[in-house]
């Protein structure tokens, strides 16, 4: 992922307004809206379905509150929006009073004089900062103790499996621990040829998922690297050893790799509801009914977590907005407010950040796509288990290093480097593109 820096942003910015000076985000002049005597709030989108649940959220605010405001939806192509908001937050006019913040985007804003609102004492003062699951509520858009931004999907990370092709090569699930995996890994390809998992290198996010579950991740409280501390070198090691022992291999294309699903060559997945649902009712239909899902295998038995978190969307206020206490009052509202939450599960099945909004029975139904298995009933229970992380300003640096310098050659080239020799040039590389870009 290429970093895009500030003074980058700002230079193409000032070519794009000598291009058009007539548009209307740069000069600070925002579409006269005929709303009578109310002030309008501008909210900022890249997509659509995300926006589904917060215009419903809008209609229940406004029956409830009755504001003295209207909100008007703007969405933008994913890039354009997230560059509009870094140039329009430096002109000091011209953009959103809300807007979503893809979880990979928030470190471009927080380099420097961060240009989003400190939404804790908020949260604090309504009493409800307990009441969420901040690894995926609140950690995403926190930087030095500040929350920036609120994220509603929960995001809980479990592993799906096809039980009919397990339960047919005699494996015994659920797995308890990650050693079983290995073992039955080992078994099964032996015995049918297929895979148990495949290895990614070209995205981090299974690294991610099972170093978050060891307590680790991409940096420290600090905001510096640790790609190479424990958990990130013991994932990676049992990464390369699956290609070595020849029971796993490396996640072929995308095309390939749905269609490998779909047709049962690997057997389990590892991810948020997006990744073990979305992804799979939409490129595996032919599975249907045949997944099981559980949480993820003990690294150590019976002790630590059996879960992470992986992916996600914030909601932010800036700090250029002329309604900042009427904008604030709506982000917390949403994300704090069983009903306007669960208009998201209704349309996307997305479990909320907001734990009292849990205990809904509709979250718990059975599944017919995961053979009626009561999924909700599982997230709620190892959710609370899901480890804090840290946020940086280096986010896209050190992902890339991560991938390109880590994660790539460990699978790629087993026989050339070893993990640990990979998550340590990992976190050189990233180290030194931090420096080079702070001197």
């Amino acid at each position: 992922m290429e970093s895009v820096s500030r003074r980058a942003v700002l230079k193409a910015a000032g070519g794009l307004a000598a291009a058009s000076t007539g548009a209307w985000w740069l000069s600070g002049c925002a579409p006269a809206f005929n709303t009578g005597a109310k002030k309008t709030i501008n909210f900022w989108a890249f997509s659509d379905t995300r926006i589904f649940w917060q215009k419903k959220a809008w209609d229940l605010y406004k029956q409830l509150k009755k504001p003295d405001f209207e909100m008007n939806w703007l969405i933008f192509p994913y890039q354009q929006m997230h560059d509009k908001i870094l140039i329009t937050s430096q002109a000091g006019s011209g953009g959103p009073d809300i807007a979503d913040i893809e979880i990979g985007q928030f470190s471009r804003y927080i380099k420097g004089d961060t240009i989003f609102v400190d939404l804790k004492p908020k949260l604090e003062a309504m009493g409800v900062l307990d009441k969420l699951f901040k690894p995926s509520a609140t950690d995403p858009w926190t930087w030095k103790g500040k929350i920036y931004g609120m994220g509603n999907e929960l995001n809980t990370c479990l592993m799906a499996y096809r039980f009919d092709l397990l339960e047919k090569a005699n494996i015994k699930v659920p797995f308890e621990t990650w050693d079983d995996f290995i073992e039955a890994g080992k078994k099964y390809h032996q015995d049918t040829g297929k895979y148990l998992i495949e290895q990614p290198y070209s995205d981090a996010g299974y690294w991610w998922v099972m170093t978050l579950q060891q307590g680790g991740g991409y940096f420290g409280q600090s905001g510096q690297p640790t790609v190479n501390a424990a958990p990130a070198i013991k994932t990676a090691t049992y990464m390369q050893q699956a290609i070595k022992d020849g029971w796993s291999t490396p996640r072929p294309l995308s095309a390939s790799y749905n269609a490998q699903v779909d047709s049962g060559v690997f057997a389990t997945i590892l991810g948020p509801s997006w990744n073990f649902s979305g992804f799979t009712q939409e490129n595996a239909p032919h599975t249907k009914g045949k997944w099981h899902l559980q949480p993820l295998p003990y690294w150590t038995p019976g002790s630590g977590s059996r879960t992470a978190t992986w992916g996600g969307t914030g909601v932010s206020v800036l700090k250029t907005s002329q309604s900042v206490e009427e904008a604030m009052d709506f982000v917390t509202f949403e994300h704090t407010t069983p009903q306007a939450l669960l208009y998201d599960f209704d349309e996307r099945q997305v479990w909320p950040t907001f734990k009292p909004a849990l205990d809904d029975p509709r979250l718990s139904q059975p599944l017919e796509f995961f053979d009626n298995q009561k999924v909700g009933e599982l997230i709620k229970e190892v959710s609370p288990e899901i480890n804090t992380w840290y946020n940086s300003p280096y986010w896209p640096e050190t992902v890339d290093a991560t991938i390109r310098v880590g994660l790539s050659p460990t699978i790629l080239q087993p026989g050339t480097v070893t993990a640990e020799q990979a998550m340590n040039n990992a976190q050189h590389e990233a180290l030194s593109i931090i420096s080079f870009e702070t001197a």
